[in-house]
């Protein structure tokens, strides 16, 4: 959709908001049959403190998580996301070389987003544990509760942000653009997101399928985004969740492009 350099380069994916595309965290994502919290909420807990990957100025740095960008990534479709740690800022950085800004952001409401600043905190002060984190976020405490209350009030929240989606600016036909793919607002979302397993289960085996049945692939080591045939990879993601295609959106995702330039605002 671009044909000159990629600027700022965004992928998010949602937390707590509520749409037909998406649902929310729960204790089973959290907490394991035995009680205590699961791989993934604790390496959660380690993308939300100390310092990850981005890229700032053309540049790959290290920043505190949980900062604001606020966005435009398209018509109607405004607000602010947060910073999580995450390998996208890395691979993106070495294969659409961003001149300016690109992160992994979650689309979160401001409450939770204050939650998990507290124990941010914590854990950077040495309080808390990764593991102890996720269980208390698992089940939040009443002081943390009522501090994330008050702190909330001060915080950006999505707006109406697609809860899912991944946005570039840069240049088309000479002008500036921001192209947004996102998934489709269609039950088939919330079915495939809502389950941890699922959403991280089926898009690894869709790739590696690509590696594994004869298609040709470079030798050596690459980012998935560099290898994998996206076309081909969401053909093959409706067919197994058919719930994702809408008229005008076969395979599942709306790709808008907008062409004016996007406004990025870090508070």
């Amino acid at each position: 959709m671009l044909d000159g350099p990629v600027r700022d380069l965004y992928t998010a994916w949602p937390v707590d908001v509520s749409s037909s595309e998406a649902g929310g965290q729960d204790d089973e994502q959290l907490l394991g049959p035995d009680g205590r919290p699961t791989a993934a909420a604790v390496h959660w807990m380690e993308q939300i403190s100390g310092k990850v990957a981005v890229v700032d100025g053309g540049r790959l740095v290290r920043r505190r998580p949980l900062q604001p960008v606020t966005l435009t990534v398209a018509p109607g479709r405004s607000g602010t996301a947060y910073i999580v740690g995450h390998p996208e800022p890395v691979t993106f950085h070495r294969s659409f070389r961003p001149t300016g800004r690109s992160a992994n952001l979650m689309v979160i409401t401001p409450t939770t987003l204050a939650y998990l600043d507290l124990l941010r905190q914590g854990i950077d002060s040495g309080t808390l544990t990764n593991e102890t984190a996720a269980a208390d976020l698992a089940r939040p405490s009443v002081g943390r509760g009522l501090r994330a209350t008050v702190s909330a009030l001060g915080r950006k929240g999505p707006g109406t942000l697609p809860p899912f989606f991944a946005t570039a600016t840069g240049t088309r036909h000479g002008g500036p653009v921001t192209v947004t793919a996102r998934l489709a607002d269609t039950p088939g979302v919330g079915a495939l997101t809502d389950d941890m397993a699922e959403a991280t289960g089926v898009p690894l085996a869709l790739g590696l399928a690509q590696l594994l049945d004869g298609s040709p692939v470079r030798p050596g080591v690459h980012p998935p985004e560099s290898v994998i045939d996206a076309e081909r990879f969401f053909h093959d993601l409706v067919r197994q969740t058919p719930r994702l295609r809408i008229d005008g959106a076969p395979d599942g995702v709306v790709v808008d492009v907008t062409p004016t330039d996007v406004e990025v605002v870090r508070s």
